[in-house]
């Protein structure tokens, strides 16, 4: 019996967990790289329920939705070299985050960087 109250009493727990923030809000996106300083970034971002998108950090962005309402094209422009941060207001938190394409980077001195596998984004609540 007391086993039976042990492992119900688990089950409770377990199911009382929180898998994270859910409801509309902001979610933060940062340019990971290579170790070089990057000025800007251009950005495909593919998701549904995403509503816009901000500067964060110091940051500046631009925008513009495309044909495709899930598919929106996002210019990030860092003030001087530092982590590249940007926040995506979506509808649900707890949706999956948007898949992100690097299209263009850019270093400090505006010249252009080869884009390889090494830029990437993550995304956090």
């Amino acid at each position: 019996m007391k086993r039976l109250i042990g492992i119900l009493g688990l089950l409770l727990l377990v199911a009382s967990c929180d898998s994270g923030p859910d409801g509309p809000g902001d979610i933060t996106g940062t340019l990971l790289t290579p170790g070089v300083g990057v000025g800007a970034v251009v950005l495909e971002v593919v998701g549904s329920g995403v509503q816009g998108f901000s500067g964060a950090g110091g940051t500046k962005v631009f925008w513009a939705q495309q044909t495709d309402p899930k598919v929106h094209r996002v210019v990030v422009v860092g003030p001087g070299g530092g982590d590249l941060q940007f926040q995506v207001s979506v509808e649900d938190r707890s949706k999956r985050a948007p898949r992100v394409t690097v299209v263009n980077v850019v270093d400090t001195g505006n010249r252009s960087l080869p884009v390889t596998n090494d830029f990437k984004v993550r995304f956090s609540n």
